[in-house]
């Protein structure tokens, strides 16, 4: 089933020099959910434009006993973080900085100390493998990812909407219930018709104009209320300016990407 919707408006932490098996993030891994309640499995973070590293927040559930987590590298699997140790799962965010792009896997585990060693806290990861000295009262591990987020670039067709994709305000969402992912898969479309608020020169507030994908220039200037023998439409953007052709559909011109840098004015 398909549902469619409106779109509405490197820090020391890790260390390259420690190894670290290499892991699957596609493999089949049983996530005990709550443990860890953010990121949740399949997240992507943010790389934010002139940055070379992502600062993660975490949330845990609150729950007995001490806590353990760490963070390791899929992609680059010789980067892993130390193993964390608090006396308590915090009820707050807690913050992971300078994580760089690649995907990644948390681990988490709340544990108790062995009787008559009560001071001693786990320092790696095979210190809460089964068997080990500790007692694990529950454990999850999921992955993420810290990638740049890219603009989504939409069309009058559907296509797939990725985690790391920023949709515009505007777009048909359709959203494929039961798909791959966890929150199933999504795609986008440019919807027809779709409204442009047409701004006109020396006017104070812009014209509602409905739009197709295959309206023209032309017919954009009557929808508008105005001729084309006295006004026209102007691209304009960092001092560059194109007259748009009458004959041009909306859809040749990409009129709904860039509809902010588009006016009509008087002749």
């Amino acid at each position: 089933p398909e549902i469619a919707v409106q779109h509405p408006q490197c820090d020391p932490y890790l260390r390259a020099s420690m190894a670290v098996s290499v892991v699957d993030c596609a493999a089949d891994v049983a996530q005990i959910e709550g443990l860890v309640t953010k990121p949740r499995e399949g997240d992507c973070i943010d790389l934010t434009a002139g940055k070379a590293a992502a600062d993660i927040f975490l949330n845990f559930r609150p729950a007995p006993g001490q806590l353990a987590f760490w963070v390791e590298g899929v992609t680059n699997p010789v980067l892993r973080g130390p193993v964390n140790c608090l006396p308590y799962v915090p009820s707050e965010a807690y913050a992971l900085p300078g994580i760089p792009e690649g995907t990644y896997r948390l681990h988490a585990a709340t544990w108790e100390a062995p009787a008559g060693a009560s001071a001693s806290k786990p320092s790696t990861p095979a210190d809460l493998a089964q068997g080990g000295p500790f007692t694990v009262l529950e454990r999850s591990q999921l992955c993420f990812q810290v990638r740049r987020f890219e603009d989504f670039v939409a069309s009058y067709e559907w296509q797939p909407v990725e985690r790391w994709h920023r949709v515009p305000v505007g777009l048909e969402i359709c959203l494929e219930l039961g798909g791959s992912g966890g929150d199933g898969g999504r795609k986008a479309r440019i919807p027809q018709p779709w409204t442009w608020d047409a701004r006109i020169a020396g006017e104070a507030a812009p014209r509602r104009v409905h739009v197709e994908a295959e309206t023209t220039v032309g017919e954009l200037l009557k929808r508008a209320g105005l001729q084309e023998d006295t006004h026209e439409v102007i691209f304009a953007a960092g001092g560059f300016e194109r007259i748009l052709e009458s004959a041009w559909t909306a859809k040749q011109a990409d009129l709904f990407r860039y509809a902010k840098q588009v006016e009509i004015r008087r002749k």
